[in-house]
């Protein structure tokens, strides 16, 4: 089963990646429409609650208390779903994603290095993105050994973006080219990219260096 983020800071960037990774691959992964708008009703509720429970100004006891409640609502509706897969769909990348480690016993632990994926972004085509990219250490297109993936966060419009905060979570892979679709009303605006190894345990190497390309109408 799924191992959660004990820090709740951390739980909820957990919450962010899974809820987003999930809409992107529910079909392959065999979810429920039922279950994902269970989850996708309960998560906007999570982004709320935890806004208020977690800012000075609004954090009161009862805040708090339904934050706590929600959170474990999330957990259930999460390990309901995670209990649903067949072993034979999980590819590695989901694993890492939900933190889903393969059953049979432990494995030894392989720290993160380091090194960050290399990223560049090809905006040749009308509305997507085709992003290749490397690691920088090796200069292969491949993970470096204590990663199994790559998340990739965006930010669309506006200034660079200066801190995680600003960006969203798209999806992860485990290849060395992922692609991204967009919206009419994005043609034209630049979308910058940052992306970061991640392997099995959840754990987070550090950001790449930042890359964009412009939309194409």
């Amino acid at each position: 089963m799924a191992h959660f983020p004990p820090k709740e800071s951390l739980l909820s960037i957990y919450f962010q990646v899974v809820v987003a990774y999930i809409l992107l691959n529910f079909a392959r992964l065999l979810i429920t429409p039922a279950n994902k708008t269970k989850l996708t009703d309960k998560y906007a509720e999570w982004i709320v609650i935890y806004a208020l429970a977690t800012t000075a100004a609004t954090s009161t006891k009862t805040n708090v208390g339904q934050k706590d409640v929600i959170e474990e609502e999330m957990k259930v509706i999460l390990r309901g779903i995670y209990g649903d897969f067949p072993d034979s769909v999980l590819l590695p990348a989901d694993r890492d994603t939900f933190n889903i480690p393969v059953l049979g016993g432990a494995h030894p632990h392989v720290p993160m290095g380091s090194s960050t994926p290399i990223g560049k972004a090809d905006g040749g085509a009308r509305l997507h993105h085709v992003i290749t990219l490397l690691d920088s250490a090796s200069n292969k297109h491949a993970h470096p050994h204590g990663a199994s993936a790559c998340e990739v966060w965006q930010k669309i419009g506006g200034a660079a973006p200066v801190e995680a905060s600003e960006l969203t979570y798209i999806g992860s892979t485990s290849n060395a080219v992922f692609a991204t679709d967009f919206v009419g009303t994005d043609a034209g605006k630049p979308v910058y990219y940052w992306m970061r190894w991640v392997n099995s345990r959840n754990e987070k190497g550090n950001w790449s260096p930042m890359f964009s390309a412009n939309v194409q109408a």
